[in-house]
């Protein structure tokens, strides 16, 4: 009988029989690992910028997916203007530069009329007059900060977009047919243009 009692096995042997404790102490001690391995990490990265961390994930997916990282060249030609007497310009490719935009001649129109500050018309054959003299490169940087504005995803960088015009809010929206995104577009209003004779002397008086 005592040697019965001598065999039975123990309340923490019971215990240590249900819960395999040895595994649960292997657990603990990857855990305590992994956790040593997260804090090494993330003071690994402490010392990177945002922008710094965004660039290696981008060369990391590059890397990994180099189909993905693959960008296409755009190409435009330059405006090209002609003097009309002494005091219009005609702008001889609008109508081409309109179309590798995918944007509607009026928006272009508009934005150039409120940017410049003058007056101006699109003739028969789709060139547009402008009213007073202005030079390649002017017209050049004008049309640049219509394309960052007006044509750009700010998500992809993508060209690929439409701009549509919601019909209750009347806001023009740019939506990228590469990567999906849509936004708003800020409404075309009066920027700063080149001061011509006429406003100095404007200015004068």
């Amino acid at each position: 009988m005592a040697a019965l009692e001598e065999a039975a096995p123990t309340q923490d042997e019971e215990v240590a029989a249900m819960f395999d404790l040895s595994k649960m102490k292997k657990k603990k001690k990857k855990k305590k690992v992994q956790e040593e391995e997260t804090a090494k990490t993330d003071s690994k990265y402490a010392n990177y910028t945002y922008d710094e961390l965004l660039d290696r994930v981008a060369k990391i997916i590059q890397e990994k997916n180099p189909e993905l990282g693959e960008k296409r060249r755009h190409t435009m030609k330059p405006p090209q203007l002609m003097r009309i007497g002494t005091k219009k310009t005609l702008w001889v490719n609008y109508a081409e530069i309109c179309k590798a935009m995918n944007r509607s001649p009026e928006h272009v129109f508009q934005y150039f009329m409120a940017e410049l500050g003058t007056d101006g018309s699109i003739d028969g054959t789709q060139r547009l007059i402008i009213k007073g003299k202005y030079m390649p490169k002017y017209i050049e940087s004008l049309l640049r900060k219509y394309i960052v504005e007006y044509v750009t995803c700010q998500m992809c960088r993508s060209p690929q977009t439409s701009l549509t015009r919601d019909p209750t809010s009347r806001l023009y929206f740019l939506h990228c047919q590469n990567c999906g995104s849509s936004r708003s577009v800020t409404p075309i209003r009066a920027g700063f243009h080149a001061q011509t004779r006429a406003d100095r002397r404007a200015l004068r008086k």
